[in-house]
């Protein structure tokens, strides 16, 4: 049994190498926005009650993924431990922690707006500069595997949860994203203070040669929260072009009817 998990969750299961924008690395980024795109579509014209049943079960399956790579992790060649890097002090585990709470609990229904779109930001950020995932390794083993499909429903169940209506962007609020930013960031340095050998949020250590490490923190925040306003923009040009489809629908309509009665 061991030998077969051993080599179920092994690094050496393929000599396949996957690497910054090659075609594994698409792969994995088709997959996951090509299956947002598509939960969205099918899901789009169906009732509140199915939409709602969707995200909580992208909810489940988010929070789920991350609580089992922690029964996992030892199994895996690539861990051979329980990695306290994985606790929720970078920006994507802490959003997947507050899944559940924004997706189930109503208290949480005034700040689901930014858990939703930091959700996808950080997500987003990860999977376009996968760091964790650039070293080698084959392209369907564990570790590349379970961080692409983590961040994957991660950024999905922010998708969902813009493009089937249940959370709508104000740019007036955006605040509240760059507010959560900065709370993510005072946590992440508590974290990396009381942890020896940590970078949570990348705010210890530079992941650039070019970049000083006494900048990062700023830095961080520039960047998340500059990805929150491409976000923004995305989605006010997104409603932009529905609206533009749905009044030009509207107006053949109501040629046809007066065709009609002519």
């Amino acid at each position: 049994m061991k030998e077969f998990f051993a080599g179920l969750f092994s690094e050496h299961n393929s000599t396949n190498k996957i690497g910054l924008f090659d075609e594994w690395h698409f792969l994995y980024l088709f997959i996951i926005f090509g299956g947002a795109i598509l939960l969205s579509v099918i899901f789009h014209d169906k009732s509140d009650k199915a939409k709602d049943k969707l995200l909580r079960i992208m909810a489940v399956v988010t929070i789920g993924f991350y609580i089992a790579d922690f029964f996992i992790m030892p199994l895996s060649d690539s861990y051979n431990r329980i990695s306290i890097d994985k606790l929720p002090f970078h920006i994507c585990t802490f959003m997947s922690v507050l899944v559940p709470f924004a997706q189930f609990n109503k208290r949480f229904a005034k700040i689901k707006t930014p858990i939703v779109t930091l959700s996808i930001a950080s997500s987003l950020m990860w999977m376009c500069y996968p760091g964790s995932a650039l070293g080698g390794q084959p392209p369907f083993c564990y570790i590349i595997f379970q961080t692409f499909m983590f961040h994957g429903f991660l950024f999905t169940w922010g998708v969902l949860n813009l493009s089937l209506g249940e959370v709508k962007l104000n740019i007036k609020k955006i605040w509240m994203e760059l507010c959560g930013i900065l709370i993510i960031l005072v946590w992440s340095m508590f974290g990396n203070a009381i942890y020896n050998d940590q970078n949570w949020f990348f705010t210890k250590h530079s992941i650039f040669e070019f970049i000083p490490d006494d900048i990062m923190p700023p830095v961080v925040v520039f960047c998340v929260f500059g990805t929150c306003i491409v976000i923004y923009g995305a989605y006010y040009a997104i409603c932009a072009i529905a609206r533009h489809h749905s009044n030009i629908d509207r107006l053949h309509k109501t040629k046809s009817k007066k065709a009609h009665a002519v």
